[in-house]
């Protein structure tokens, strides 16, 4: 890494392989996160602060972003010198690091309780970079901690199995946790502002069927992977008992039922998906082989 004020992202993944879109989604979804988080602990401070982000480069091979944490709108003269910026540069780095690393050791969250060890976390990492002169310094609200958690969370699932991410800073490096569980109770009650339920006729690609009758369909839908009920009892009688043949890559024409959480930030939250009812099966096109001995000149 070059300039120490420096952090980067990076996402491995394999060449070749998969919906390449997926790697700049999940980018562009934990560049978002990440700033949203440097907002919020910014916020905390008792001045008028404003964090913000700058793409320095972007390196091949992997795909690599670096990227500096900006620092304005610091009124006190006492503090408004290069030296204190560089301090709370410093800050927001770590804190970015302490989170991630708490997150990696954290396998899910049911309560909001859960947080409160982050945000002693926080707390001790504004001791450490010497923010104690700084007006009233306390960790960022429970509700905005879960919500960035939660946004770095679904920044994840784009990616292939095989993908990994990871944030770097003055030679630490740590993983994005992509097995982190958040409990749709702590959505339901902390998170959901708003919540939009619509129906509607819909082509998803299966990815995953239920053969068994036990778990929720995997399929393809919007650009993105989402798991689905399929409440129509009549057709999946019919799938189960083989009189229906889907496959995965093969497409249905269904009813979905849609059900979007929104955050108090206007950020989707949450989504739950339920086929109402199966009204075909579309299989991908076959592509004969071509017979070159008997083909003509």
């Amino acid at each position: 890494m070059g300039d120490e004020g420096e952090f980067e992202i990076t996402i491995d993944f394999t060449p070749g392989e998969g919906d390449p879109s997926r790697v700049f989604k999940a980018m562009s979804g934990l560049v978002g996160a990440m700033a949203a988080l440097d907002s919020h602990l910014a916020s905390s401070f008792d001045v008028s602060l404003d964090a913000s982000l700058v793409l320095d480069r972007v390196e091949a091979g992997s795909v690599k972003g670096i990227f500096r944490d900006v620092i304005a709108g610091i009124p006190d003269e006492a503090i408004k010198d290069a030296e204190w910026k560089k301090i709370l540069g410093h800050y927001l780095l770590r804190a970015k690091y302490v989170m991630l690393r708490w997150l990696e050791e954290t396998p899910k969250i049911s309560h909001r309780n859960d947080v409160r060890v982050l945000e002693g976390e926080l707390l001790r990492a504004a001791e450490e970079t010497d923010l104690k002169q700084l007006p009233a310094y306390a960790p960022p609200r429970t509700v905005l901690l879960l919500s960035d958690v939660h946004a770095i969370r679904e920044s994840l699932d784009v990616l292939a199995e095989s993908d990994t991410a990871s944030y770097s800073y003055a030679g630490e490096s740590v993983r994005f946790n992509r097995g982190l569980e958040i409990s749709n109770d702590i959505i339901r009650e902390v998170l959901t502002k708003e919540v939009v339920k619509t129906s509607g006729r819909r082509i998803i690609k299966v990815k995953k069927p239920d053969y068994l009758g036990q778990s929720m369909w995997g399929f393809q839908y919007d650009g993105r992977a989402i798991d689905a009920k399929v409440a129509d009892s009549d057709w999946l009688a019919k799938f189960q008992a083989r009189r229906e043949d889907v496959r995965p890559g093969d497409s249905l024409r269904v009813i979905l039922y849609e059900e979007i959480s929104y955050g108090y930030d206007g950020e989707v939250v949450h989504r739950y998906y339920e086929i109402e009812k199966v009204d075909g099966i579309l299989h991908p096109p076959t592509q004969g082989a071509i017979d070159f001995a008997n083909s003509s000149e």
